[in-house]
């Protein structure tokens, strides 16, 4: 494909058309699924999508050669404009006149009050003067904006090639007061080259503490009875709402990380959904949380270790014990009063309707059982990403969004004019042309008539042509 095909915007429309109608299959077919659970799944056109590899598509060498298409198309584009910056401008043909004046003065001294009005009062800036017309604009760098969005979609572009090449991802468990070094079991596609085992961090991570809040959330009592829904269902009658003993609803869960090296602090940051922990290059996420129980059962001086919201054997029994979440931190009550609860779980037996209320330190009787809680501990799953390409995202977006928004709203004239003698008769000839939604090419030709009204040279219509 030669240089001029690649510079030309069908070229861009044609690959932008093919990315399209990837995405577009890409988001009809589970991208990374097994083929053969897509099968057993009952997948359609199971030949051409294991043909195509549609089930990874984005990672497929026909989407890569299109996307590398698509990046040496617009650079070469953007830097095709960039050389256009600095090149002799040209303009068509005679511009059509907007505006006609008759002036009394000669064509000289029209020609200089012309330019003072358009360049010193009203502050156009001279473009061309070689032609026939002579040509000045006004307002935003208008070339130059096409130039930085262009430029900015090279930033975006190298940013996901960044991407594609050294990010990873990956989830580690962070035990409370154990600090523990990233160690990721990944690495990126160009690192797996030169690299033979995964990047380890020179910072360590420290969870300090979590903490949650709840808000008391209320069950709707609904009716067993036909007429007492119907009368629900009309409005009849108000819904009567029942509160449970465990009806906490969380609503922020925060794990509070620090990042050290040696015995220095280097950050720290309550982490919680959404708000990830920024450092070195990663981004920390938080993902769930484990909770790990210390039982005591009939007073045996050996624990046993349970996870929360799980089943556990009793020893020396075949019953299951089932244990609910652990519950602590600080919760609002449908009245606003926030109550800081002691951590309990709820335990009861698997065959059992009747659950207890086991708080830390105390013991409850289950079935004839004793058990008590005597400790607990927690972990934050973290799912963290390294990702290089992130901030040229950001700053290629950044200026992507900046320059088109002054290109569409930003203001800009170009203005040609030429003084024409030819006929005896001294006529100033105008011709302006705008772009940007907040333009006003009225007020703009209002002001340059007001001025050479104000400064003798008497507009006059021209006559009417046959």
């Amino acid at each position: 494909m030669s240089y001029k095909k690649l510079s030309s915007v069908e070229t861009s429309i044609i690959i932008l058309g093919l990315l399209a109608l990837s995405f577009m299959a890409g988001s009809i077919f589970p991208q990374g699924a097994d083929m053969d659970d897509y099968i057993n799944d009952g997948g359609s056109f199971v030949f051409p999508v294991e043909a195509l590899g549609l089930l990874d598509l984005f990672s497929s060498p026909i989407f890569l050669f299109l996307a590398a298409l698509f990046i040496l198309n617009l650079v070469i584009c953007t830097f095709g404009r960039y050389k256009s910056l600095f090149a002799q401008r040209t303009f068509p043909g005679p511009f059509e006149p907007d505006k006609s004046f008759l002036v009394t003065q000669d064509a000289n001294r029209a020609h200089e009050e012309v330019r003072r009005v358009v360049k010193e009062l009203l502050g156009f800036r001279l473009v061309d003067k070689d032609g026939l017309w002579t040509v000045m604009e006004k307002g935003l760098p208008y070339r130059w904006l096409t130039w930085g969005y262009h430029a900015g979609f090279v930033v975006c572009m190298a940013g996901l090639v960044f991407t594609f090449l050294f990010a990873y991802d990956d989830t580690m468990a962070l035990k409370a007061g154990s600090p523990q070094t990233v160690m990721p079991s990944t690495t990126g596609n160009a690192q797996s080259i030169w690299q033979e085992k995964s990047a380890q961090s020179d910072f360590h991570l420290l969870l300090d503490g979590l903490s949650t809040e709840y808000v008391e959330t209320p069950v709707l009592d609904y009716p067993g009875d036909r007429k007492s829904r119907l009368a629900i269902g009309l409005g009849w009658r108000a819904p009567q709402y029942r509160i449970e003993d465990d009806q906490l609803f969380p609503t922020v869960r925060k794990a509070r990380v620090k990042v050290l090296r040696s015995s220095s602090t280097l950050a720290e940051e309550d982490i919680e959904t959404n708000k990830p922990l920024k450092y070195g290059g990663y981004a920390f996420y938080i993902l769930g949380f484990e909770q790990a129980l210390k039982l005591s059962i009939n007073g045996s001086p050996i624990l046993l270790e349970a996870k929360a919201d799980n089943t556990v054997l009793i020893p020396g029994s075949t019953s299951t014990l089932l244990l609910g979440r652990l519950r602590y931190g600080n919760v609002t009550r449908l009245d606003g009063t926030v109550e800081e609860l002691t951590p309990y779980v709820t335990v009861k037996y698997e065959d059992s309707d009747d659950a207890a209320r086991l708080r830390l330190g105390d013991s409850v009787i289950v079935d004839g059982t004793v058990i008590s809680l005597a400790d607990y501990t927690e972990s934050a799953l973290l799912s963290y990403r390294y990702d290089p390409g992130v901030p040229l995202l950001w700053i290629g977006g950044i200026i992507v969004l900046i320059a088109i928004s002054l290109r569409f709203y930003g203001p800009y004239y170009l203005l040609a004019y030429r003084v024409d003698d030819s006929d005896s008769i001294v006529c100033v000839n105008l011709h302006l042309s705008t772009k940007g939604i907040v333009s006003s090419p009225e007020t703009v030709m209002a002001k340059i008539e007001r001025e050479l009204a104000a400064n003798d040279l008497k507009p006059v219509a021209l006559p009417s042509q046959p």
